[in-house]
């Protein structure tokens, strides 16, 4: 490693609720298991927001940290099978501690003793990160770096979702929220064979939902129209609100299957009776584990994303997360290394 800086780039921040910041800190040295990953590209996500503005419980010994979790880059350094110039995912999932009945049973994502890149681990907004030798997936060479960077996350979060109910051709799919994370879960519920309704307060959205293939999109006061399209037997909700779910309870058919994906704190107004006299099925999904990723990543592989991808430089990630906070961001964020 001898050819490699001592130092790198890194957005960090300084505090719950501080500015982002571009600036020179020492770059990692891999341990054992570990590999030191160059990186290509990082997408830009809401959870970044939220760490950022201090919505997340971290210590104060938490910061500074670096955010970024949707990174794709190539590995330069470290010690592990996969050989110097593979490329690879620095996913949310940084590592789990592979031995609870979650970690054995294919559910990592619900261990107690995750941790999370960007939130209990340096993240990726940054020339190089460490990655976990037990938690490299490769990507594979048909997709490009800045349009993987957002599968890490917002594709495999939809993803994940999706893979948690019965998904059968000609079943109605309701997305609620059309923007990044909608826009892939729009994409795949369509080539999973489901008719796919958007609920999407922006007019724009809902337009770009429509020509992309959704049957129906309308704003988030319009259960009606929904009912009168034939209901919802699935429902996935990237609405950071709690006020949707009076629209997700009454655009439910029977045995409805309905996921709850956004980060969401406040309780809704949940009726055991509704459960009861409907046989719903209510579940929470995070992000997605390793063995999903991978399979993810062979159904991307073969398809390109219609969602729209902006690329910026590193050092507007600040910039870019407050357009994001403010909705002026259409689809997703991609910092691309090659841009100065």
């Amino acid at each position: 490693m001898n050819d490699l800086p001592v130092t790198m780039r890194a957005v960090v921040c300084d505090a719950p609720g501080a500015a982002l910041t571009l600036r020179q800190v020492p770059r990692p040295e891999p341990g054992p298991g570990q590999y030191l990953v160059r990186l290509e590209a990082c997408g830009l996500c809401h959870s970044d927001l939220h760490v950022q503005r201090g919505e997340e419980p971290l210590p104060p010994e938490a910061f500074p940290l670096i955010l970024g979790h949707e990174g794709i880059g190539r590995i330069v350094a470290g010690d592990g099978p996969l050989p110097v110039g593979t490329r690879v995912g620095l996913p949310w999932l940084y590592d789990t501690c592979l031995a609870c009945d979650p970690c054995l049973t294919g559910r990592e994502t619900y261990c107690a003793r995750q941790k999370a890149r960007g939130l209990d681990a340096p993240g990726a907004f940054a020339d190089y990160a460490l990655l976990e030798q037990d938690f490299a997936v490769r990507i594979p060479d048909a997709l490009d770096p800045v349009e993987a960077g957002p599968l890490l996350c917002a594709g495999l979060t939809a993803w994940s979702a999706l893979a948690r109910c019965e998904v059968l051709p000609g079943r109605r799919l309701l997305i609620i929220g059309a923007g990044g994370l909608g826009q892939y879960a729009l994409e795949i519920g369509l080539a999973r064979g489901l008719r796919v309704a958007v609920v999407e307060p922006d007019a724009g959205k809902r337009a770009a939902a429509l020509a992309r293939g959704a049957a129906l999109a309308v704003g988030p006061d319009d259960a009606q129209a929904i009912r009168d399209w034939g209901g919802a037997d699935i429902t996935l909700n990237f609405a950071p609100t709690p006020r949707v779910w009076d629209l997700i309870a009454a655009a439910a058919n029977p045995l409805s299957q309905i996921v709850a994906v956004a980060l969401v704190h406040d309780p809704v107004p949940l009726s055991m009776m509704w459960l009861i006299n409907g046989g719903h099925r209510v579940m929470g999904s995070s992000v997605g584990t390793r063995a999903e990723l991978r399979a993810f990543l062979d159904f991307a592989a073969g398809r390109g994303f219609a969602v729209e991808l902006e690329r910026i430089p590193l050092a507007a990630v600040g910039e870019a997360l407050e357009r994001l906070a403010r909705g002026e961001i259409r689809g997703r964020a991609v910092v691309d290394f090659t841009l100065t």
